[in-house]
C-alpha cells in the first residue's frame, strides 16, 4: 500500500505532467494559427483567380458565340445591299431592259391626245396583254388614251430604226427592275451619271410640245430608239417632241439655245 506521502508525490508528479502537457499543446496551437492563416488566405486567393479565371472565359465564350451568331445572320445588311435591288424604271422608246435589269413586261408608250385640254397629263407604258374587268361598251368614258408617237425627232441615233426616219412613228416601251440597285433617278440635261451611280440608259428629254394644249411629264427617251410593229401610221395622240432650252431664267451657259437636251437614267 501507498502511504499518504507517496500517494501525494505520485500526484504531483501527474498535476506536473499534465501541466507540461498543456503548455505544449497550448504553444503548439499558438504556433499553428499563423500558419492555418497563410494557408486560408492562399486558398482564399487560389479561389478568386480560379473563379475570375472561370468568369472570365465564360465571357469571352458567350462573346464569341454572339459574334459566330451575328456574322451567320442572312439578314445583315451588307446582304441585304447585295442581293436586294428593287430599282424600278421605265425605257421609253426600247423592247427590252440593260444587262443587270429584269423585264417587267415591255409594252406601247400612251397618253392622252395632244389636242386636248383634260385627261391625263403623264405618259404610261400600256402592257400588250391588256384584263378587263367588268365593261359597258354602250357607255361613252369621257377620258380618252391614245398611243403615242415621236415626233420630228432629232439628235438620235437610228441604227434600230433601219436607217429610217422615227418621225411619226409609234413608240414601245418597258419596265425594268434592276438586280442589284435599289434607288433610281433620271438626271436632265446630261447623259452621264454622276459618280457612284451606274448608267441604265442615256437619250434625250421628250414631252409634249408646248404650243399644244395638253401637257405631259417630261420623260427620258432613249437615245436609240425603237418603233412599235404596228409601225407608221401617222395618228398622232401623245406626241414625243425633243426639249430645248430658252434662255433667261434658264441660265445660259451653261444651257444653249436650240440644243436638244440629253438625260440619263441612272441606278445606285
Amino acid at each position: 500500500m501507498f502511504s499518504r506521502t507517496k500517494m501525494a508525490i505520485v500526484w504531483s508528479g501527474f498535476s506536473t505532467l499534465a501541466e507540461q502537457f498543456q503548455w505544449r499543446r497550448y504553444i503548439k496551437l499558438l504556433l499553428a494559427v499563423p500558419v492555418l492563416v497563410v494557408l486560408a488566405v492562399g486558398s482564399y486567393k487560389m479561389g478568386l483567380q480560379r473563379g475570375g479565371a472561370v468568369t472570365m472565359n465564360a465571357f469571352r465564350s458567350s462573346e464569341s458565340r454572339v459574334r459566330r451568331d451575328i456574322s451567320q445572320t442572312p439578314n445583315s445588311s451588307s446582304q441585304t445591299v447585295i442581293s436586294a435591288g428593287g430599282a424600278i424604271y421605265t425605257r421609253w422608246g426600247r423592247t427590252e431592259c440593260p444587262s443587270g435589269s429584269d423585264t417587267v413586261y415591255s409594252g406601247i408608250a400612251g397618253g392622252s391626245e395632244h389636242s386636248h385640254s383634260g385627261g391625263g397629263s403623264n405618259y404610261l407604258c400600256l402592257p400588250t396583254d391588256p384584263i378587263w374587268g367588268r365593261y359597258n361598251e354602250g357607255a361613252e368614258k369621257h377620258s380618252k388614251l391614245f398611243g403615242a408617237e415621236y415626233e420630228v425627232p432629232t439628235g438620235i441615233d437610228l441604227t434600230n430604226m433601219g436607217g429610217q426616219s422615227a418621225h411619226d412613228n409609234n413608240a414601245p416601251c418597258v419596265v425594268c427592275r434592276s438586280q442589284t440597285k435599289t434607288s433610281v433617278i433620271m438626271i436632265p440635261a446630261r447623259n452621264i451619271c454622276y459618280d457612284d451611280w451606274t448608267l441604265e440608259y442615256a437619250g434625250y428629254l421628250m414631252a409634249e410640245a408646248s404650243s399644244h394644249t395638253g401637257r405631259t411629264e417630261f420623260v427620258c427617251v432613249d437615245g436609240s430608239p425603237e418603233a412599235d410593229p404596228a409601225g407608221f401610221r401617222d395618228e398622232n395622240g401623245a406626241l414625243f417632241y425633243n426639249v430645248e432650252g430658252v434662255c433667261g431664267s434658264l441660265p445660259c451657259p451653261p444651257y444653249v439655245p436650240r440644243r436638244e437636251i440629253t438625260c440619263a437614267v441612272c441606278t445606285k
